[in-house]
């Protein structure tokens, strides 16, 4: 995602990683929380450290040396870090900032009345599954890494709009999904796997039971008529605690699709057939109806294609693969395990908004002044962007833009956090320094070495932290929840206010003239300089050839 996610300008002598690391309620365990956003758009953050350089520092002797490496080194407490258990109810933070869930291995009811999935009987292994789509946020995160490719822009609008970073990224193909998963050392469910998920062992109409679909439950029909936030909709959780199972957005999922696959499946551990020319799509969305709302419901879909209401999920089978960051954000209004707390954050904030005059020169030539504005203030922060147009002459926020290759226009505010609102926490193995949070645990049983792209893995302290010298565009804070002034926040008072608009044009045709063709000048096809100057109308002005007319800033062509 484009820069208005980078929020936090702290000058560090440190390479910083921004990940997040967990330990369920009631054991002690790893979780690993590396959260976009923006992006996420979240949000995202772009960071670039080296080695520091202590200027003047004389040479000392060798025992001085060794001495002074040996109080360098931190001293670390041990702490049991073993993996999560896999039974219903367990929870594991992983590496992009989502919420693991444990499926135990074994029968479930699959199937409905539908013909192409009759209800039969399956074995499935045990896997864990993230809580939420994807984000458009995470999403980012493997972007910049270089990983994965930008959803299409006409099935996402707002993909690159902080405000919805924490709702699920679409516009993406099966491969795309894919791609993401792979780069989460995760994969793509298969349906036996995606429908377990939603319906719980013994084959439950919907994720929340058998209960008829509400607008409390999901987001579907008319509810809200476009997506949501992935961890809207508590109320609708699944038996293995995942959400939106049903509504919100459709999803990818590993197999191809065939009508007649599960008349003649193994009952254990379906793929799917080897070879197709679709693939299955599961769930359903916030344009669908009740009859679609059913889990047990299969689709399909040509694998290029992108859809505004289809999105992802990812499954991991080895949860502590990634070791924890070095540093990570705080956490106000949340938990030691980046869950929600009762506290509700303080935070203010400004507003920026755009204003658009569309106009017409004076040979029919559109053109539009952009104007950006900021109020409430304090605070001040903010930024703004209007791509391929013209900053008028004497102006800081406004702008001439003609038709091309120009915008999005884009703002965004800026807020700032009351901490004494609520208490900051880091999570279990880490030491709070301010805003951050340094790993000081010795995760003695766990066997997780792996690191995310730019980022490199310190077996010293056994974490990750960022390579020395290069620049890397990471996720910050757990699904759900939002970067304001440089910590991670879950209930806040205030929305951080943003802009992302297309900049709008006349059609300026004119009315057909006797004796000449649409679009000519109503006297003609040369322009003549006006008798009297400029300087002599309401507004002071120029003449602008081009266009014709006497041009002003503010007012345009008079």
């Amino acid at each position: 995602m484009y820069d208005l996610w980078v929020m936090l300008n702290k000058p560090t002598s440190k390479c910083k990683h921004y990940n997040f690391f967990n330990i369920t309620k009631g054991e002690k365990m790893k979780r690993l929380i590396h959260f976009t956003s923006f992006i996420a758009i979240i949000s995202i953050i772009v960071i670039s450290c080296g080695a520091p350089v202590q200027p003047g520092a004389a040479e000392g002797s060798e025992e001085q040396e060794q001495q002074s490496a040996v109080d360098a080194t931190p001293t670390l407490e041990t702490i049991d870090l073993a993996g999560p258990p896999m039974e219903v109810g367990s929870t594991y933070r992983y590496v992009d900032g989502t919420l693991l869930v444990a499926v135990p291995g074994g029968k479930f009811i699959m199937g409905g009345d539908k013909e192409d999935n009759p209800v039969h009987e399956v074995t499935v292994s045990d896997f864990w599954i993230y809580s939420t789509k994807v984000t458009n946020s995470q999403y980012a995160g493997c972007v910049a890494a270089g990983h994965c490719t930008l959803p299409d822009p006409d099935n996402n609008p707002i993909y690159n709009d902080y405000k919805f970073i924490n709702f699920p990224v679409t516009g993406v193909t099966h491969t795309q999904a894919a791609e993401y998963c792979e780069y989460v050392n995760g994969r793509l469910p298969t349906e036996a796997e995606w429908e377990k998920t939603a319906r719980g062992p013994d084959g439950n109409l919907f994720p929340w039971g058998d209960g008829a679909p509400s607008c409390d439950l999901l987001n579907f029909e008319s509810c809200v008529g476009k997506t949501t936030n992935v961890t809207q909709y508590k109320n609708g959780i699944s038996y293995y605690s995942a959400l939106d199972m049903s509504g919100n957005v459709r999803e990818w999922v590993a197999d191809w699709y065939s009508v007649d696959y599960y008349n003649n499946s193994v009952g254990e551990n379906p793929l799917g057939p080897e070879f197709g020319e679709t693939r299955s799509v599961r769930g359903s969305s916030f344009q669908d109806g009740q009859d679609a709302v059913f889990p047990s419901n299969r689709f399909s879909l040509d694998p290029t294609l992108t859809l505004p209401d289809l999105g992802f999920r990812c499954v991991v089978e080895e949860p502590v693969h990634f070791a924890p960051a070095c540093e990570i954000l705080a956490y106000n209004g949340l938990d030691v395990n980046g869950q929600l707390d009762d506290c509700v954050t303080q935070v203010t904030c400004n507003n920026v908004s755009v204003t658009q005059n569309a106009l017409c020169s004076g040979r029919y030539l559109p053109y539009t002044i952009v104007t950006f504005n900021v109020n409430n203030t304090p605070p001040d922060g903010w930024t703004f962007d209007a791509p391929g147009c013209t900053l008028l002459s004497g102006e800081t926020s406004k702008f001439e833009c003609k038709p091309g290759d120009v915008g999005p226009l884009i703002a965004t505010g800026s807020c700032t956090v009351d901490n004494n609102s609520c208490a900051s926490a880091c999570p279990q193995g880490y030491v709070q320094d301010g805003n951050t949070c340094v790993w000081g645990g010795t995760p003695e049983t766990l066997t997780g070495t792996a690191c995310l792209p730019g980022m490199t893995y310190d077996p010293q302290t056994q974490c990750c932290s960022a390579n020395p010298g290069t620049a890397n565009v990471l996720p910050l804070c757990p699904v759900g929840t939002s970067l304001i002034d440089g910590v991670c926040v879950g209930n806040p008072t205030g929305e951080l206010s943003t802009v992302n608009e297309n900049v709008i044009f006349n059609s300026c045709e004119p009315n057909d003239q006797p004796g000449g063709d649409p679009g000519d000048d109503p006297g003609g096809s040369s322009c003549q300089t006006p008798p009297q100057t400029c300087d002599n109308t309401t507004f002071p002005s120029s003449w602008d050839t081009a266009n014709c007319c006497c041009y002003n800033p503010f007012k345009g062509c008079q």
